[in-house]
C-alpha cells in the first residue's frame, strides 16, 4: 500500500517541475498582493526585494520578467528594466520560431491534468506584449532616442495587427457554450470588441512620427486610436490638424461634420502633451462552477472548477482633471487597460473550461486507483491533493497601469507649469513647433513624472 501511494504521488508530482511548492496552493495573484501593496505605499525598493526572482525553467518565468522591469521602472532604473523587457521580446520571438514548441506545450497540457494551468509556460497575451514595447519605447524616448523609440513602437503595433488576424478565427459552438456558463465581465471589459487593440498605443505611435515630421505615418495611426476611443476630443483634434495640414480635403470634410473645429497653432507657439496614467490593473478572482461528473464507478458527482475571473467594478480615476498655469484641462481615457485584460481572460475561458473538466477526469481516475490499491488512506490523501491543488490561474502582468488618458494644449513658446492634485508644480518649456511630453504615473502614494521634447 505504501509503495502504491508514493508511486502515484511522484507521478502527479512530476507535472509540478516548471512551477515551485508555494505556486501550488497558492495562486499568482495572492502572491503579487504584498508587491502591489508595497507600490501603493511608495515602497518601491521593498517591492523590488518582495517580488519572486523566477528562474529560466520556471512556468512563469516571462511573467515574473515582465514584473521586475515594471518595478525597475518605477525604481529609475531605466536600464535594468530595458534589459529585462527585451529579455522577453526575445524569448517570445525564440519560442514563435522553434517547432518543438510544440512538443513542450503538448507535455505542459498533459501535466496539467494532474495539477492546475499555473504549470503551462506563460506566454504574455497581445495587449502585454503591446505595452511591453510600449515602454520600451517611452525608455529611448527619455533618452532623446526617437529612432530606436520608433522601431519599438513598430514592433507593439504588429503585435496588434497579428493579433486581429488571428482573432479572424471562428469560435466553435462548444467553446461558445462554455462562455455561457461564466459570469458576465461587461462592466470591466466596456463591451470592447477584443482585447489587444490599444489606442494608447497607436496614439504614442502617432507623437512619435510627428516629432519626426512623418505627418503621414502620424496621420495613420492617429485615425487608428481615433477608430477605437472615437469619443477622446484630443484625438479629434488631431485628426484634424493634420487632415488640414496635410490637404486631406476629403477627410477633413467628413471630420467638420462630426467634430467641433481644432484650434490653429501660432507661429510662436508649441504643444504640450500630458500622457498620465493611473492605479494598477485589477487582479483576477476565482470563480468556482459547480459541474456533474461521472466517476468510474458511473456514480454522478458535482465537482468545482475553479476558474479565473475579474469581480470588481470599473476602475473609477480619481485624478480626472490637471491645470497647466492657470487652464484646466480635462484628461481623456486613451486606453482602460483592465477592460483588455477582461476580454483576453473572456476570449480564453473556453479552452481552460476545458482543460479543467479533463483535468477532473484525470484527478478523480488517481483517486480511484489510490483507493483502490491503497484504501482509505489513498483515498483520504488523494481528496486532500485534489482540493489543495485546483485553483484557478490568476497570472497575468499585475504591475501594469489601470488606464492611461491624456491631455493636449497649444502654448505660448516658454517655462509653464503644470498642477496634478496636490503634487509640487512641475515646471516644464515649450518651443517653437516643437511638442513637449510629460508622462505621469500616480499608484495611490506613488507619483513620478518625465518630461522630454521630441
Amino acid at each position: 500500500m505504501r509503495r502504491s501511494i508514493i508511486l502515484s504521488f511522484s507521478f502527479i508530482l512530476s507535472g509540478c517541475s516548471t512551477i515551485g511548492f508555494s505556486d501550488l496552493f497558492n495562486d499568482y495573484a495572492t502572491q503579487m498582493t504584498p508587491v502591489r501593496n508595497a507600490i501603493e505605499n511608495n515602497n518601491i525598493e521593498e517591492a523590488r526585494s518582495l517580488i519572486a526572482k523566477n528562474n529560466t525553467t520556471h512556468s512563469s518565468y516571462l511573467l515574473n520578467q515582465l514584473e521586475q522591469a515594471r518595478l525597475d521602472d518605477f525604481a529609475k532604473r531605466a536600464d535594468d528594466a530595458q534589459n529585462k523587457f527585451e529579455n522577453v521580446y526575445k524569448q517570445m520571438q525564440s519560442k514563435r520560431a522553434a517547432a518543438k514548441i510544440q512538443v513542450s506545450a503538448g507535455l505542459e497540457q498533459s501535466n496539467a491534468l494532474f495539477t492546475n494551468d499555473s504549470v503551462i509556460t506563460y506566454v504574455p497575451p497581445a495587449y502585454e506584449m503591446s505595452m511591453l514595447h510600449s515602454y520600451k519605447a517611452l525608455n529611448y524616448v527619455y533618452k532623446n532616442d526617437v529612432e530606436s523609440a520608433l522601431v519599438e513602437i513598430r514592433r507593439a503595433n504588429k503585435v496588434q495587427v497579428d493579433a486581429l488576424v488571428e482573432n479572424d478565427k471562428d469560435v466553435d459552438s462548444i467553446a461558445k457554450e462554455a462562455q455561457r456558463h461564466y459570469p458576465s465581465m461587461n462592466n470591466i471589459t466596456r463591451k470592447i470588441k477584443n482585447g489587444f487593440q490599444n489606442a494608447y498605443t497607436f496614439y504614442l505611435s502617432a507623437l512619435l512620427y510627428q516629432s519626426a515630421k512623418q505627418y503621414d505615418d502620424a496621420y495613420i495611426d492617429y485615425k487608428k486610436a481615433l477608430a477605437i476611443e472615437p469619443n477622446n476630443i484630443y484625438l479629434q483634434r488631431d485628426v484634424m490638424r493634420l487632415a488640414k495640414k496635410q490637404g486631406f480635403e476629403q477627410d477633413l470634410n467628413e471630420f467638420k461634420q462630426r467634430f467641433s473645429d481644432a484650434p490653429s497653432m501660432a507661429a510662436n507657439q508649441g504643444e504640450v502633451i500630458v500622457l498620465f496614467e493611473q492605479g494598477l490593473v485589477p487582479k483576477q478572482d476565482e470563480f468556482k462552477l459547480r459541474l456533474p461528473i461521472y466517476t468510474s464507478r458511473d456514480d454522478m458527482r458535482f465537482y468545482s472548477l475553479a476558474i479565473p475571473v475579474y469581480k470588481d467594478n470599473a476602475y473609477v480615476r480619481l485624478v480626472n482633471n490637471i491645470n497647466i498655469d492657470t487652464q484646466n484641462l480635462a484628461l481623456s481615457p486613451l486606453v482602460h487597460i483592465e477592460a483588455l485584460a477582461a476580454k483576453t481572460l473572456e476570449d480564453a475561458i473556453p479552452a481552460k473550461v476545458a482543460r479543467q473538466v479533463l483535468r477532473l477526469i484525470a484527478k478523480e481516475k488517481v483517486r480511484a486507483e489510490l483507493a483502490r490499491s491503497a484504501g482509505d488512506v489513498g483515498n483520504i490523501l488523494a481528496n486532500i491533493y485534489n482540493l489543495a491543488s485546483e485553483q484557478a490561474d490568476t497570472r497575468s502582468w499585475l504591475t501594469l497601469p489601470n488606464q492611461i488618458s491624456v491631455a493636449r494644449d497649444t502654448l505660448n513658446v516658454g517655462v509653464h507649469s503644470l498642477y496634478v492634485g496636490t503634487h509640487a508644480p512641475i515646471n516644464f518649456t515649450v518651443s517653437k513647433q516643437r511638442l513637449t511630453l510629460i508622462y505621469l504615473t500616480s499608484v495611490n502614494n506613488y507619483f513620478n513624472y518625465h518630461v522630454v521634447q521630441l
